[in-house]
């Protein structure tokens, strides 16, 4: 068990007649910091804490001594040869950040010339986030669109679903089967157990490769860190949250384990989510609309509508969802260290609520679906790192990083008044190999390196009679007989530092994708083909100055290009939506984008303020269109005539928009922080406007912070945006996720506190929506929770 401070400090006085150290601990909580960073007043001895918060500073002269960390005041102290335990004041806010996403390895923010944001481990556990998609949404920079409460599907400058990229400690998560639509997978990752985020806005195809046209969401687990005496540390926390609108239930445990050789951490987490109960005020837009009035019941043997008691409470949404990690690192020599990581996630059954609220016509009560719910969503990792720090001629540092990812799936529908289940099943298997490298030269660097991965992908479906238990065949979503996607890329990047205050980005990718897939069914196929066989290939870059003009004031500017290559999900599916069906398309070709980015900074010790415009061009953008099948525009699917669409290759498209954020401390116990952002965007050739941008969004803050206590009160706010800005295709066939005017704008009120009641003690409590307004976040398929009271209670040892 980790030792205590005061016991800690008993040590540290026995060490002193060995050397002089010094302790520093958080003043509000008493717990040890590490990286301070502690300096003479003669500017030339230096040291820093370790993970006890221990420094040794035997070799300083006598005389003032400062105590420095980006996240707490600066403090200085007479250094009279003596041991020193020093207590550091947090800052409310931290202004200076390091950034790992832009080149894979630690960067300084202010030689960086993309928008990149970062959520701190700090600001997860003050914000309590259910999933680490409301993780996102809660920073206020990113937009999030739910179709049922289990999920999250982030927009970013104008994309989402698989043309932006998730990456968890380093591999990516996006596979060949994430669909253009909205997905949920960023559920997967559990907010309890991580370092921090960071979001790199705008293409990261020269790092990243495919799918990164929008952004990276890049996750960092808790690493524990190497202990620097033989003494074994074992820390551990405990977390248990209750929430009302959703008789929310969370219990998260995890344990680190450090040794000079070894480190070990688990992480665990559960939640229980009963029916989700949106906001019972309706105005602004919201008056009548989107109220639950039925739902369907199987009585009898017979479906059936059957009134809801409470028109807010929306039947069925709830779920549950399991998170764990285990971690093992060693220390093979001084320069080489090997680790490996479990990861595993897995969901109940959660229930798609837009599709289960769809009609069968205007002015009806009868519903479509009787059943429409996803079945559990199974994710794992195997992730195997090999580090090397000992620098020579080819690289300073060096990693080697190889992953195994299995995906399970299945989307399980039934008609109303139709005794057949249908459930489509999907089976992803996800090899990938990656090799980083870092050279540090006079005044730059050259990041390098090459990645592999390669998607196998197995789909089957059936039709279950729920009466007598028989089986019959249906059509799977995916090729029946098989689909694989392999990529293999290189890629460098190279940051020059030109002057004191100019540095010099630049970087260059390119990618082979192959694309193969094998049917029984020839009705799946264009032209009756068995088979499908793609090559395609890519060449990006990008360039970008930083200019810092002073200590305060940084001007950037990035020009970048990237890509998406079609995926199973784009050429390979046979997935019918009301009265359409969507087939493959085999001479589909990847998107292409073409985007610009400008930012002026003002920073401070006390201050940020910074505003970004950017415009993308999108080439042979990836939409869905009319299509042909076999020389006719329509198709017999399970007895049905439908329309055939496919995703198809149009002209081109325009995004557009910009961002805004401030944050200050504007006195020692109170800041404020505003977030604003917009994304406009029209497909050119069609003239029409593009699905994922978004109307204005953002967030405003007033928090105050005095030792053990913090409160913030905040908005959240989403303007409206009106049919004629939404695509005709999505007004059409999805009706029911709008009102007659569009999606009505909103804002929210809410509160949130923490409490350090002791040194392993902490409490914090919230209240979100206070005044229960009803809202959707635009283009969502369920309405937002209503007024939300929180409680959590954490423990640390």
């Amino acid at each position: 068990m980790r030792l205590n401070l005061k016991i800690t400090f008993l040590l540290l006085l026995s060490y002193s007649s060995y050397a002089q150290n010094a302790l520093v601990v958080d003043d509000a909580t008493g717990k040890p910091i590490i990286d301070v960073f502690i300096y003479h007043e003669n500017k030339e001895d230096v040291s820093y804490t370790d993970e006890k918060g221990i420094a040794d500073i035997s070799s300083f002269p006598k005389g003032l001594v400062f105590f420095q960390h980006p996240s707490f005041h600066q403090q200085s102290i007479a250094y009279l040869g003596n041991d020193l335990r020093v207590s550091l004041k947090e800052k409310i806010m931290s202004f200076n950040e390091v950034v790992i996403s832009a080149n894979k390895w630690e960067q300084e923010e202010e030689n960086v010339s993309q928008q990149i944001m970062t959520v701190s481990k700090k600001t997860i556990q003050f914000q309590n986030p259910q999933t680490s998609a409301d993780l996102l949404a809660g920073s206020g920079q990113v937009f999030v669109q739910k179709s049922q409460m289990g999920g999250g599907s982030p927009k970013i400058r104008g994309f989402a679903a698989n043309s932006v990229l998730l990456v968890v400690d380093g591999v990516r998560m996006n596979n060949a089967i994430f669909r253009s639509g909205n997905l949920q997978n960023v559920i997967n990752i559990d907010p309890n157990s991580l370092e921090s985020s960071e979001v790199i806005f705008g293409p990261g195809s020269v790092i990243y490769g495919s799918d990164a046209l929008g952004g990276v969401m890049d996750f960092h687990t808790i690493e524990p860190q190497w202990s620097t005496d033989a003494v074994t540390d074992i820390s551990g926390n405990a977390m248990a949250r209750y929430s009302t609108a959703a008789n929310e239930r969370t219990g998260h445990l995890d344990v680190s384990v450090a040794r000079q050789k070894f480190t070990f951490f688990h992480s665990s987490s559960f939640t229980a989510f009963d029916d989700l109960r949106a906001g019972g005020h309706r105005s602004g837009g919201y008056e009548g609309e989107f109220e639950r009035e039925f739902y369907v019941e199987r009585i009898n043997g017979q479906d059936q509508l059957v009134r809801n008691d409470d028109i807010n409470v929306q039947k069925f949404s709830g779920y549950d969802l399991f998170n764990s990690i285990s971690k093992a690192k060693f220390r093979l020599s001084p320069n080489t260290d090997i680790s490996y990581g479990f990861y595993y996630s897995t969901t109940s059954d959660i229930p798609r609520y837009d599709n289960l609220t769809e009609t069968l016509g205007t002015n009806t009560d009868s519903l479509a679906a009787a059943e429409w719910y996803y079945g559990p969503q199974k994710w794992q990792m195997h992730n195997l790192k090999l580090n090397f720090y000992e620098s020579n001629a080819l690289f300073d540092q060096a990693r080697v990083t190889l992953a195994y990812q299995r995906f399970e799936e299945s989307r399980n529908d039934r008609d109303f008044g139709d005794d057949r289940l249908r459930t489509r099943t999907e089976i992803v298997d996800m090899y990938s190999a990656a090799l980083d490298f870092d050279k540090e030269f006079a005044r730059s660097n050259l990041y390098y390196g090459m990645d592999f991965y390669h998607n196998d992908i197995a789909s089957d479906a059936y039709r279950r009679n729920i009466e007598t238990g028989a089986f019959s065949e249906t059509s799977s979503r995916y090729p029946d007989g098989g689909s694989d996607f392999t990529s293999f890329a290189v890629y460098g990047s190279y940051v020059n530092e030109l002057t004191e205050q100019v540095t010099f980005n630049s970087g260059i990718r390119f990618n082979s994708i192959s694309l193969k897939a094998n049917t029984t069914d020839d009705r799946a196929l264009a032209n009756n083909s068995a088979e499908l066989d793609l090559q395609n290939s890519a060449l990006n870059g990008s360039l970008g100055l930083a200019i810092n003009l002073n200590e305060v004031n940084k001007i950037s500017y990035n020009i970048s290009t990237g890509f998406r290559s079609p995926n199973v999900d784009d050429v390979g599916k046979v997935f019918d939506v009301g009265t359409s069906v969507v087939v493959p398309n085999p001479g589909l070709t990847p998107e292409y984008s073409l985007s610009y980015e400008l930012a002026y900074q003002r920073k401070t010790e006390r201050s940020l303020f910074k505003v970004v415009a950017f415009h993308s061009r999108l080439f042979d953008a990836i939409i869905d269109g009319p299509y042909t099948l076999n020389g006719s525009s329509t198709a017999s699917i399970d007895g049905e005539t439908l329309d055939v669409f496919a995703k198809v290759n149009t002209g081109d498209a325009e995004i557009y928009g910009g961002s805004m954020i401030f944050r200050a401390e504007v006195a020692d116990n109170w800041a404020v922080s505003k977030t604003i952002s917009y994304t406009g965007g029209r497909d050119i050739t069609n003239d029409e406007p593009l699905r994922h941008t978004t109307p204005i969004f953002g967030k405003a803050t007033v928090t105050f912070q005095e030792k053990k206590l913090r409160s913030e009160f905040y908005i959240e706010y989403n303007s409206d945006r009106d049919a004629d800005a939404i695509p005709s295709s999505e007004i059409d066939r999805k009706s029911y996720l709008y009102t007659a005017s569009g999606s009505p704008g909103w804002y929210t009120l809410n509160l949130k506190s923490s409490y350090q009641i002791s040194e392993h003690v902490n409490l914090n409590a919230g209240i979100e929506n206070i005044l229960d307004k009803h809202y959707r976040p635009y283009s969502s398929g369920i309405s937002a929770p209503g007024r939300n009271f929180i409680v959590a209670v954490r423990a640390s040892i």
